[in-house]
């Protein structure tokens, strides 16, 4: 009975938490996990990366396996889908990162200050405790315009969501997909940030108390528009 309780015990922990395994381009989106999103380190058991915001798996999480190269273009929408609902509270971000001239997307690790802020979910204006009151609460599709003037070529899309209700001690769930960006304008992207070093693991937008009040700011550069 012991043996049972706590194989119950597991699998209610790997139920309570999420990852995000399907990317959307336009009006598709993936039926097959890890087909466009590198696949995480921890794909059973659904955890938040560990060792916080200064861990070099802050970046993409990835556990080495590959995958295919999705194609979006420039204006379109472009986005990352949950394995279950995301309901704990906290913001949800995206960031994007140009592979190199030359350099196969596939076998590129985004290392370097080469990623841009594309979007941030912004905090409600009270109950900042309550999933609900996030626009990301219980959702499990999230997704953000290409500016058009964003370069053809390819690129990482990183998405991160950032659980805030345990105050001090965040749960960061992070996940890359690899598309093809065409149809791309001449914009500059930027502000440009490494992963880690954008975050400091004492980071206010980090280690925010939901409970204490005051106005909430997500960690990061500003958001790149074109």
């Amino acid at each position: 009975m012991r043996v049972v309780n706590v194989a119950l015990f597991l699998i209610g922990v790997a139920e309570a938490h999420y990852h995000f395994p399907y990317l959307i381009t336009g009006n598709s989106k993936d039926t097959v996990k890890w087909k466009h999103v590198r696949q995480v380190k921890n794909p059973d058991s659904n955890d938040f990366v560990s060792g916080g915001p200064t861990s070099p798996d802050i970046r993409c999480y990835q556990n080495g396996k590959k995958a295919e190269t999705g194609k979006v273009a420039a204006g379109d929408k472009l986005g990352i889908g949950a394995s279950q609902g995301v309901f704990h509270p906290g913001p949800i971000q995206f960031y994007m990162a140009k592979a190199p001239a030359g350099v196969n997307i596939a076998d590129w690790d985004g290392s370097g200050s080469v990623w841009f802020k594309t979007y941030s979910e912004k905090p409600p204006t009270s109950k900042l405790g309550e999933t609900q009151s996030w626009a990301s609460g219980n959702k499990q599709d999230f997704s953000f315009t290409v500016p058009k003037s964003t370069p053809s070529g390819d690129y990482l899309v990183r998405i991160e969501h950032i659980a805030l209700h345990n105050t001090g001690n965040p749960q960061i769930y992070v996940a890359c997909g690899q598309v093809t960006v065409t149809n791309g304008g001449n914009g500059t992207p930027g502000p440009l940030v490494a992963f880690p070093g954008a975050y400091a693991a004492r980071d206010p937008g980090v280690v925010f108390n939901l409970y204490g009040g005051g106005q909430y700011k997500a960690p990061g550069p500003a958001v790149w528009t074109g």
